[in-house]
């Protein structure tokens, strides 16, 4: 399966449905996209405008992009080069070293960036959580931990930094998303994100429009909702249903193992 098209599809998604907080710049090169997002509010990053990068792996989205803040930026799990340490962002399967991190809670083929933008946003109001493993940035952890004044100072002083940095053509993310009565749905078989919307066609293909239709539209079972997800990718059509629910139960709803057997 060709990275391009999956990628054009994720900007498409984006660009008809804006994530509040978040705006995004794509060039020439599809593979790397410029990210503009808003620090949140209650957070030690707000009012703060920072510059990220969205960068893809040609063999996405077999494999997860990596996120990296341009801006000055200061978090337990943001390294110094700016790579922010999510587990969404971590490849797919388990980590030996790393009991914590379950394969649920890493990448898997069908995540959408909004999702990968919404943990992150997530990650930013909650710099030392419970489950978070070895922190990417020790300094800041023991600081944020030792120290909270300062981690606190040095946040704020980042966040009134980042809107001095501004380019003067610079477009404020939206503050709500452009459509608020689509609601955005977390599956509770998977971190995939469908969208509830009105019946206008936007030019989806029948697979999409399996993909993103109503459970009551989808088959029925325990893994009903991978099912969907991965006929929606157009993998598998040389397999029947059963044959793809076979290996879901095989692999235990373990997406990017059933993928990999499928191609």
């Amino acid at each position: 399966m060709s990275a391009v098209p999956h990628l054009q599809k994720q900007l498409k998604d984006l660009t008809q449905h804006p994530l509040a907080g978040f705006r995004f710049e794509v060039g020439d090169d599809l593979f790397t996209w410029t990210v503009w997002f808003s620090g949140p509010a209650d957070t030690l990053y707000y009012p703060g405008q920072y510059k990220g990068q969205l960068t893809f792996p040609q063999d996405f989205p077999f494999k997860p992009p990596e996120f990296r803040i341009l801006s000055s930026f200061w978090h337990p799990n943001v390294y110094d080069d700016g790579k922010v340490c999510i587990s969404i962002l971590h490849a797919p399967g388990t980590d030996e070293m790393n009991t914590i991190e379950t394969a649920s809670m890493r990448w898997t083929p069908v995540q959408s960036i909004d999702k990968v933008c919404i943990s992150i946003v997530s990650l930013l109001g909650e710099p030392d959580p419970s489950e978070a493993g070895a922190p990417a940035n020790v300094e800041a952890l023991s600081q944020y931990r030792k120290d909270r004044k300062a981690f606190e100072a040095r946040c704020k002083a980042n966040a009134e930094k980042s809107l001095k940095e501004l380019p003067a053509d610079w477009v404020a993310p939206p503050e709500k998303d452009e459509k608020p009565e689509m609601q955005r749905c977390i599956s509770t078989f998977s971190d995939n994100v469908f969208y509830e919307e009105d019946d206008q066609d936007y030019g989806m293909d029948d697979e999409e429009e399996e993909a993103s239709a109503p459970a009551s539209q989808k088959p029925a079972g325990p893994y009903a909702d991978e099912l969907s997800q991965i006929r929606g990718m157009g993998i598998g059509s040389d397999k029947s249903d059963d044959e793809i629910t076979a290996m879901l139960t095989k692999y235990k709803g373990d997406l990017s193992r059933v993928i990999d057997a499928c191609c």
